[in-house]
């Protein structure tokens, strides 16, 4: 990997363009890779050695496209993959588990942090032990939300179908007391407004996206270009995940290309997709 090379990101769909639109924030005029595995989503139902193999094949792919650093912007593949990742990689590899939780146990008053994920991230048990890690008298209440899941990623991101299913996940959480909700899952910041107006004042909202942004500035220096670029490859539908994207993100500039499984490797399909560049 070359330290002049783009940000990579990863994540098993289109949850992870909530942390890319904080990192494009945070480095304006970047040059990203975003790289979505579709083809294996949802992950939460995957087992973490599946993950974990499935993540190595596109920590290979940013070596050959000389990414400068990667972020993991999924909860569950930094629970299956961050460790061995980190020990593999020539450059800084970052997860968002323990920036998220290193910023909820920071802020909470009352010691009462909650944590929405996907059933993988849940069965994992990575965020009560990093939670536990930095203070061990922090009470944590863990749900999994997988449905939520789903419909951010069929770009499915507010109305009253999505508030009914927030409330339902969220509101018996906040009746034990919790005062900080960790968004567990990157498609849920998607649901950020839906999650504003559910929790309201009961509770602060933990959103590992913009953890992440603020640890990246201290590993990879800005680009200098004018403008962001933003290349995506996806081993599911380009077209499809260009259609959501842009709907998700309607003010960055995705161009979206095709990766597909080959005997456990992963192979470039140089075909451009339709591009969501803003007019």
């Amino acid at each position: 990997m070359a330290a002049s090379g783009p940000i990579a990101l990863f994540d098993s769909g289109e949850g992870g363009l909530t942390v890319l639109r904080q990192l494009a924030v945070n480095f304006p005029g970047e040059q990203f890779l975003y790289a979505a595995d579709s083809a294996h989503f949802p992950y939460g139902e995957k087992t973490l050695d599946q993950v974990r193999a499935w993540f190595l094949r596109f920590l290979d792919f940013f070596e050959r496209q000389h990414a400068r650093a990667v972020v993991i912007a999924c909860n569950t593949a930094t629970a299956a993959a961050l460790d061995e990742a980190q020990r593999l990689a020539s450059v800084p590899v970052l997860g968002v588990v323990t920036p998220a939780a290193e910023r909820a146990a920071a802020v909470t008053r009352n010691g009462r942090i909650a944590v929405l994920s996907t059933e993988a991230t849940y069965r994992s048990g990575l965020y009560p032990a990093q939670l536990r890690t930095i203070n061990p008298d922090l009470a944590i209440v863990a749900k999994p939300c997988p449905i939520l899941v789903v419909m951010a990623e069929n770009g499915q991101v507010a109305g009253k179908d999505v508030e009914d299913e927030v409330r339902q996940c969220v509101l018996p959480i906040l009746d034990t007391g919790v005062d900080t909700v960790i968004l567990g899952c990157t498609h849920f910041p998607h649901m950020r407004q839906v999650f504003n107006r559910v929790v309201a004042s009961r509770a602060r909202i933990v959103d590992p996206g913009e953890e992440i942004a603020r640890r990246l500035s201290h590993v990879a220096s800005p680009a200098t270009k004018a403008t962001p670029q933003v290349e995506a490859w996806t081993t599911g539908d380009p077209d499809r995940f260009s259609e959501i994207a842009h709907r998700l993100c309607p003010d960055l500039p995705i161009s979206t290309r095709a990766l597909r499984w080959k005997q456990g490797s992963l192979e470039m399909l140089r075909q451009s997709s339709l591009d969501t560049t803003p007019d």
